[in-house]
């Protein structure tokens, strides 16, 4: 016989009105809660609708919504003259369902995968990202061609035709205009089938690592460099093998004296990130013939190609491989905005077929829409437009950061700012430590990354990077002014 109930009618439902939920669905989670933890057992009868909604204040119909919502969970079943039952095919000696810990001792930790376990032990935080005088890496978002790109994106949408599952490679068009502008901008042409399009550049890391090495493998790494990608490469549970920068870029010799047989390598020729150099032509030369001779593969991260001030932006490594050896990425989250969240790859042919298939299964595609605006942007000539007015208020914005600063900061910091990018680097005088700098930068309300946060195993002098592309010249000064007061206080 069903088990009936007495005294009152079911006492731990409880009806808030002090929280956000409606009614019904406090009482659905309650009464799912109550079979899970046991307090309803399979086979009880719960009371009838009316009777229920009488005692809980409700309308009739509100229980059986609750009721009809549950038997579609399949918590309960209705027998025909009989009632309502909790159902019959659940356990009836359930186990109960702790809600919370039973004592204050941590929760043990969870059964992770190899890189699961790997990535608890770094972090992918990129720093705070409120958008503060001298945030690093930020671009001029308040002069984006906002009005345009709204006309891009309507015309790429219209009539559902982006509703749909992409290219795994990517949009073709939008490949072809990639295409044609690393061709007329960056005299570094290419097919466009030897292009993938990827959800950002660490995504396009991502794919380069997983279909070009195996965990344990060496992969040279340049010492400073961005946190979030040497924490990227540990994670896929490769070797970071260190190598140090100075003013020429990665010291490739001393690379290949120490690590021959790595089979990767990560650089970013163009502009190191952070110290701002660039690779010279010798060294250069001297990594591709290490890759040739070596089967390794070069991972070409073309960091902030696009703002140059002094002269046209500088060729690619890829432009001069002449044994397929270097794998190029290129995102648009500096020249356009972070958010965007477009990469790109291009790859020697051999490797198109692999990175197509990989991409597809890891990533499916890049959102279609987002494609064929961008693709939209570029062929109507507003991305080149965009680039050239870009330049010129950086270049606007670095001199006037450069005056400023000699005199704010002199006696406090050395003033290195390279002729691209979107960032300066101050050497702190004094002894004074960059983590404590950047501390007292942040309540001054101003922002600024240390450069001990990008350096591994080198030891260099304090340093802070300030991104200056993002403020006005007309603020420049007293922004400036306000960073060297906070210095002072140390």
């Amino acid at each position: 016989m069903a088990k009936q109930f007495e005294g009152p009618i079911l006492p731990f439902l409880r009806l808030d009105d002090g929280v956000a939920l409606p009614k019904f669905r406090q009482v659905q989670d309650q009464l799912r809660a109550a079979i899970l933890q046991g307090h309803l057992r399979a086979g009880t009868r719960l009371p009838a609708s009316r009777i229920l909604a009488g005692e809980l204040g409700l309308s009739r119909q509100t229980l059986v919504r609750v009721l009809e919502n549950l038997k579609a969970e399949g918590y309960l079943e209705a027998r025909q003259g009989a009632g309502t039952f909790v159902s019959a095919a659940l356990p009836r000696a359930a186990p109960k369902l702790r809600m919370t810990p039973a004592s204050d001792d941590p929760p043990a930790a969870p059964r992770l995968s190899r890189i699961g376990t790997l990535s608890r032990a770094v972090s992918a935080e990129i720093g705070p990202m409120e958008r503060k005088p001298f945030l690093p890496n930020q671009p001029a978002l308040d002069r984006f061609p906002f009005a345009i790109w709204r006309k891009c994106w309507n015309a790429a949408t219209r009539n559902g035709k982006a509703m749909g599952y992409g290219d795994v490679a990517g949009e073709l068009v939008l490949r072809q205009r990639i295409a044609e502008y690393l061709a007329v901008h960056r005299r570094d042409p290419c097919d466009p089938e030897q292009i993938v399009i990827t959800p950002g550049g660490h995504a396009a890391f991502t794919l380069a690592a997983l279909a070009l090495a195996d965990p344990g493998d060496d992969i040279w790494f340049e010492d400073p460099g961005p946190v979030t990608t040497s924490n990227l490469f540990r994670t896929l549970g490769l070797n970071l093998c260190l190598v140090d920068v100075d003013a020429d870029g990665m010291d490739v010799a001393v690379a290949m004296a120490r690590y021959p047989h790595a089979r990767l390598a990560f650089v970013m020729p163009s502009r190191h990130h952070p110290l701002g150099v660039t690779l010279s032509l010798p060294r250069r030369l001297a990594l591709l013939e290490w890759a040739r001779a070596n089967d390794a593969w070069i991972i070409e991260d073309d960091y902030d190609s696009e703002f140059r001030y002094d002269g046209a932006p500088l060729p690619s490594m890829r432009s001069i491989d002449s044994h397929g050896r270097v794998i190029y990425a290129g995102s648009f989250s500096k020249a356009l905005y972070p958010g965007i969240r477009v990469g790109y790859l291009v790859l020697p042919q051999p490797l198109v077929g692999a990175f197509r298939n990989l991409s597809g299964l890891i990533h499916r595609s890049v959102p279609v829409e987002t494609q064929l605006a961008l693709a939209e942007f570029i062929g109507g000539g507003h991305f080149a437009s965009h680039l050239r007015r870009m330049r010129s208020l950086y270049a606007e914005r670095r001199a006037a950061f450069i005056d400023a600063a000699s005199v704010s900061l002199s006696g406090r910091a050395r003033i290195d700012c390279s002729e691209s990018g979107l960032n300066a680097l101050a050497w702190l005088t004094d002894g004074v430590k960059d983590s404590a700098a950047h501390r007292a930068i942040l309540d001054a309300g101003l922002q600024c990354y240390p450069l001990s946060d990008y350096t591994i195993a080198t030891s260099r002098p304090a340093a802070l990077i300030l991104g200056y592309a993002g403020v006005p010249a007309e603020r420049m000064r007293p922004y400036l002014s306000r960073l060297a007061e906070a210095l002072s206080r140390l």
